[in-house]
C-alpha cells in the first residue's frame, strides 16, 4: 500500500529528523583531516585547462611541497600576492633565495655578516727559548714521572718568554720565495724595507743619534686651515704647507698600522678654528738636532730635520739598519712590539691554535728531548707521545726480582692504573692521606737558575779552549812524536767519558704516603718496604709512573720461539774462471765422478 503524504510542516520535519545521522558530521576544516581529498581544482587554476591564473597552481604546488605544514592551511603566506597573519604582504617573497625568509644579503636578515678567514702570509714555527728549555730538562731529570709529550708543549708556550717565533715567508703561486725584511735593533720581521725602516726611525733613532730639543722660528705664511688626523686626533699642518707631505708620510709611519696609505689620508679633515692653527704653530717653535754617533772622517756632525737624519742613515749606515733573510728569529715576548699588520696577525693566530693543540710544536721539541737522552715513545690506539728521563725495560721469564719486588710488581700489572697514593691501602691495607703528585710546572727562578749555569759553563768552555790553544801553542816547539802520544791520551780520554746521568741525584718517583693514624712497628716497616720497591721499579723503568700519579707494570715478555732451521743443500764451491777447465766428466753428478783439475792430473800423472 503506498504511504500517504504528510500535509502538516511540523509533522513532516520530526519525521524526515535522524539524530543518529549526525554522528558522523565533521565541523572542522578540511586541511585538519588527514581522510579528506583534496578538493579539485577549478578550470581557471589549472594550466593545463587553459587557465590564466598562475597563483592557483602555484598554490597547488605548494599543498604538494608540504606549504601547509609551514604556512598553515594550504600554504597560506607562503605564495606571492597572499596576506600573512599581521597583514605583511608578498610575505613569501623573501624564500626566492632559498634560505627560508632570510634575507638574501650576507649574514642573513637582522645577523651580523661573518668575518672573513684570515690566511696567515707568512710560515710560523714556534721552537722552545734555550734557558726555559734548560729549566725544563732539570725539571723533569728531578722527577722519574712520565709526561705526555703535549702537556710538554703546553707548559713551554704557558709564557711568551719560554718560546722563540721564526717566521719564513710562503712561496708565491709561480713557485718564487719572497725575502722577508727585518730591523737590526729589536730584530723585528717585517714585508718590505720600508717598514723595517720606518720601524727603526720611530722606535731606535737614540742609538744613531744624539736627539737634542731646540727653539726655532715657526713657520712663516698664510694658514687658513690645518689637517688633523681623525684617528689620533694630532694636528698634521697646513695643505699649503712645503714640508706638509714630509708630516704626512712620518705620521703614517709613526703612528698608523693595518691601513693603506690613501685610506689614511682620506681620514683626514680639514679645521678653520684660529685656536688650532695658534695651537700647530706653537708646536713648530720646537725642533730637534740629531748629532750623529760614531762618526767617521768626512760624515756630517748634526742634522736638523728628521728627513736629513734618515737620508743618512739610509747613506751611510743601512746595514745597521735593516738586513733581510729567507727566514727571520725572535722572541715570543716581542710580539707585544710588533706592529699591526698580516705578521703579527699571522704569528698569533698561529700561537692560538697551538695553545689549542700544539702538534706542531711538540714535533719541533721531540728531537731535541731525544738528544738528551730523553726516551720518547708512543703508547694506545690514539698513538699518544710519552716522554720520561728514564728508560723503560720490560721483563721475561728470565728477569728475577726478590719476593717483595716480584709481588708489587705483579700486583701493580693486575691493577692497571692505579693511583700511587691508593697503593699502600690496596695493597698492604694501610690506608694513608690523599696527595695529589705535584703538577709539571716550571718557575721563572729555575729559569734564571738554568740562564745562569748556561753563562757559566760558556766561560768555563771559553776558559777551557784559551787554556788548550795557549798550550797548543807551547806543544808547537816539542817532538812530533809527544804530539803525537799527547793527541792519543786526550782521544782515549774523552772516549772513556762517562754518558751524563740521565735522572738527577735525589730524584722522587712517587708521591709520599702520609698514614692518616698511628701505625704499629711493623705497619711502618711494610709501608717503608712498600715504598722503597715501588721507588726502585719507577726509577729502573720496570713500572711507569705517570704525571697524574697513575702506575702501569707491562706484562712480561713473550719468550721467542726457536726459528726452525731448514735443511739447505750444501753448495758447490766456487772456482776461478781462468782456473777452470770445462770437460764432459764436469756434466756427471759430483758423487760419481770428482772434477779433477787440468793441472792436478798432470802432476800425479809424472
Amino acid at each position: 500500500m503506498a504511504e500517504k503524504p504528510v500535509k502538516n510542516k511540523s509533522e513532516a520535519s520530526k519525521q524526515a529528523l535522524d539524530l543518529n545521522a549526525l554522528s558522523g558530521l565533521d565541523f572542522g576544516p578540511n586541511w585538519a583531516d588527514e581522510n579528506a581529498k583534496p578538493a579539485r581544482l577549478k578550470n581557471y587554476d589549472s594550466p593545463s585547462k587553459g587557465g590564466k591564473g598562475k597563483r592557483g597552481g602555484g598554490a597547488a604546488r605548494d599543498r604538494r611541497s608540504g606549504g601547509a605544514r609551514r604556512g598553515g592551511p594550504g600554504g597560506a603566506g607562503e605564495r606571492d600576492g597572499q596576506v600573512d597573519r599581521r597583514g605583511n604582504q608578498n610575505a613569501g617573497r623573501g624564500r626566492r633565495d632559498g634560505r627560508d625568509g632570510r634575507d638574501s644579503r650576507e649574514g642573513g636578515r637582522g645577523r651580523p655578516a661573518a668575518a672573513a678567514y684570515f690566511q696567515p702570509t707568512v710560515k710560523v714555527d714556534l721552537y722552545p727559548q734555550d734557558e726555559a728549555f734548560e729549566a725544563l730538562i732539570n725539571r723533569l731529570r728531578s722527577s722519574a714521572r712520565t709526561y705526555q709529550l703535549f702537556d710538554i708543549a703546553h707548559l713551554l708556550l704557558e709564557k711568551p718568554d719560554r718560546y722563540i717565533v721564526v717566521v719564513s715567508p710562503k712561496p708565491a703561486k709561480g713557485g718564487e720565495v719572497k725575502q722577508l725584511y727585518y730591523s737590526v735593533p729589536g730584530h723585528l720581521p717585517f714585508e718590505t724595507e720600508e717598514d723595517a725602516i720606518n720601524y727603526v726611525i720611530s722606535n731606535h733613532l737614540d742609538q744613531f743619534f744624539d736627539i737634542e730639543e731646540i727653539e726655532i722660528d715657526p713657520p712663516k705664511g698664510n694658514f687658513q686651515m690645518v689637517s688633523r688626523c681623525t684617528i689620533t686626533g694630532e694636528l698634521i699642518g697646513p695643505p699649503n704647507y712645503h714640508r706638509y707631505q714630509e708630516f704626512l708620510q712620518r705620521h703614517y709611519a709613526a703612528r698608523i698600522t693595518g691601513m693603506s696609505f690613501e685610506r689614511f689620508t682620506s681620514k683626514l679633515e680639514g679645521v678653520k678654528d684660529p685656536e688650532q692653527i695658534e695651537a700647530w704653530l706653537e708646536s713648530m717653535k720646537k725642533g730637534a738636532r740629531y748629532t750623529v754617533k760614531d762618526r767617521q772622517e768626512g760624515e756630517p756632525e748634526s742634522f736638523e730635520s728628521l728627513e736629513a737624519a734618515r737620508h743618512f742613515l739610509l747613506q751611510h749606515r743601512k746595514d745597521k739598519v735593516v738586513g733581510s733573510g729567507d727566514s727571520i728569529r725572535f722572541a715570543g715576548r716581542d710580539i707585544e712590539r710588533l706592529p699591526q699588520g698580516d705578521i703579527r696577525r699571522s704569528v698569533e693566530a698561529y700561537v692560538e691554535s697551538q695553545n689549542h693543540f700544539p702538534l706542531d710544536s711538540a714535533n719541533n721539541i721531540r728531537g731535541r728531548l731525544r738528544r738528551h737522552k730523553f726516551a720518547v715513545y708512543k703508547k694506545g690506539s690514539k698513538g699518544v707521545s710519552y716522554v720520561c728521563a728514564v728508560k723503560r725495560k720490560f721483563r721475561d721469564s728470565k728477569t728475577s726480582f726478590t719476593d717483595s719486588i716480584r709481588d708489587l710488581i705483579e700486583f701493580i700489572e693486575q691493577h692497571p692504573d692505579m693511583p700511587a697514593s691508593k697503593l699502600p691501602k690496596e695493597y698492604i691495607g694501610i690506608d694513608t692521606e690523599k696527595q695529589k703528585p705535584e703538577a709539571l710546572k716550571m718557575t721563572e727562578a729555575e729559569v734564571e737558575a738554568a740562564a745562569k749555569a748556561k753563562a757559566e759553563a760558556e766561560a768555563k768552555a771559553k776558559a777551557e779552549a784559551q787554556a788548550k790553544a795557549k798550550a797548543e801553542a807551547e806543544a808547537k816547539t816539542e817532538s812530533s812524536e809527544e804530539e803525537v802520544t799527547a793527541e792519543g791520551a786526550e782521544t782515549a780520554s774523552s772516549a772513556d767519558a762517562p754518558e751524563a746521568p740521565v735522572l738527577a741525584e735525589g730524584a722522587t718517583a712517587s708521591t709520599e704516603a702520609t698514614p692518616k693514624a698511628a701505625l704499629s712497628q711493623e705497619d711502618e716497616r711494610k709501608l717503608g718496604q712498600l715504598m722503597l720497591d715501588l721507588r726502585w721499579l719507577i726509577t729502573e723503568g720496570y713500572v711507569t709512573e705517570y704525571g697524574d700519579g697513575r702506575l702501569f707494570a707491562a706484562p712480561p715478555m713473550p719468550e721467542a720461539k726457536p726459528k726452525e732451521l731448514k735443511a739447505r743443500k750444501p753448495k758447490a764451491p766456487k772456482v776461478a774462471p781462468e782456473s777452470k777447465v770445462v770437460t764432459p766428466v764436469e756434466e756427471q753428478p759430483a758423487e760419481a765422478t770428482p772434477v779433477v783439475d787440468a793441472e792436478d792430473d798432470s802432476t800425479a800423472t809424472s
